[in-house]
This record gives structure tokens, C-alpha cells and sequence, in this order.
């Protein structure tokens, strides 16, 4: 996995967008949310709620001028990479230069010092002898990478909701069906990097970002 070359380091807060899943994680989305909008605060940013019902969530958006989006949940397997799909399309509704998807619980201790030139999907790597991998607690996209994911609809494809019957065909499969085994959901580390490596995308580190595993809420 290749490393940042090529970096922009004049950039606005109205080139990056933030896209944030709250499930039952209230508490850490408003401390999320507060520091993000110390250091960006305007950026434009999407909260989701996948199937939360918490009625402070639109309110707690709106504090923040937050774009609220209180959905269905989406995140089961059976849904295969219909959250990840979903996350695109509220993306391209008002696209930006960059797509960042965050973690409820991502602490923002400073603004990035530069932002990549190089298009591709970008973080902090794991897995990378046998299944390359961007960590999805802070994940980057540019946009045309995002693009290139959206309109491939390799995310509607109906392997992603049944992974343990295909983990013969790629080492992909088989992260997704241990994740599915051990919560049940669908996974953005696992997904996204089986299209990047069939669409031909480059995935990166990017060294202003330290992400690492999460357990999902009950």
C-alpha cells in the first residue's frame, strides 16, 4: 500500500464533507460533533441515524447545523452494502472534493495539515499482505473515487448479503463473513476495499489520520 506523494495543503473548510452513523452512540456523536465544528465549522457534515429513534438527534443536528437524515436501519448483512450506498448518495446530493466517514466516537484534535492529491480511498492501512484495507473508523474518499464506487452498483451486488458462501472466491468475503458471524452487520473495512480492488482504485495511507477497531453498539 503506497503512500501520499502529491498533498494539498491550502485547502477550505468547503472542500471536505463528514459523514457520521449514530446508532445508540448519542454521548460520543455530541462530543464528535462539537470537536468537529471547533476546527471545521464549515464543513458541511451528515448524520445519519440508521434506525436510531433518539429524539435528541435532530436536535443535537441542528445545534450544529448538522444535515440530519433519520433513516431506516440499514446496517444488518442482509442489507449487504446497502449503508455504504446510502452514505453516497446523501454525499453526491451536494458533493465536495472530499468524503470523509467518521465514527460517532472519532476524536478531531486539530485541522488535517494536508489532504491528499492522489484520487483513491485513504487512512490508516491494515490487513495488508492479504486483504488490503483502509480502517473504516476515519475513512477519506476523493470524490472520484466515490464516484467511481457509486456508479459501478457493485454495492447492490447480492454477494455482499451472503459472504460466507463466497469466501472461496476472494479472502474479501471471508472478513466480511467473520464480521457478519461475530455482530451480524455489513462491513465498510472489508466491502469497500473488494470493489476498490476490483474497480482498480488506489488505496493509501494517510498518516494525519489514527484509526483502530471499535465493538458496535448492542
Amino acid at each position: 500500500m503506497s503512500s501520499i506523494v502529491d498533498v494539498l495543503t491550502n485547502y477550505h473548510d468547503e472542500d471536505l464533507t463528514f459523514f457520521a452513523l449514530v446508532y445508540h452512540d448519542y454521548d460520543e456523536a455530541a462530543e464528535c460533533l462539537r470537536d468537529l465544528r471547533i476546527h471545521y465549522p464549515a464543513s458541511p457534515v451528515i448524520l445519519r441515524s440508521d434506525g436510531d429513534p433518539d429524539p435528541r438527534l435532530p436536535i443535537l443536528a441542528k445545534h450544529y447545523k448538522v444535515d440530519f437524515h433519520n433513516d431506516e436501519r440499514l446496517f444488518g448483512i442482509e442489507n449487504g452494502g446497502a449503508i455504504i450506498e446510502r452514505m453516497l448518495e446523501l454525499f453526491f446530493a451536494k458533493p465536495t472534493s472530499y468524503l470523509f466517514k467518521i465514527d460517532p466516537d472519532t476524536v478531531i484534535h486539530r485541522r488535517f495539515r494536508y489532504l491528499p492529491v492522489r484520487s483513491g480511498l485513504f487512512g490508516t492501512p491494515q490487513c495488508e499482505e492479504e486483504t488490503p484495507s483502509i480502517q473504516g473508523g476515519c475513512l477519506g474518499f476523493t470524490r472520484d473515487a466515490a464516484e467511481q464506487i457509486l456508479q459501478s452498483k457493485m454495492l447492490r451486488d447480492s454477494r455482499l448479503r451472503e459472504p460466507e458462501k463466497y469466501i472461496n472466491e476472494s479472502p474479501f468475503f471471508f472478513r466480511m463473513a467473520h464480521r457478519a458471524n461475530e455482530t451480524g452487520l455489513a462491513s465498510f473495512d472489508w466491502i469497500l476495499p473488494w470493489i476498490a480492488a476490483e474497480l482498480g482504485i488506489p488505496l493509501y495511507r494517510f498518516d494525519e489520520v489514527k484509526s483502530g477497531w471499535r465493538h458496535p453498539p448492542n
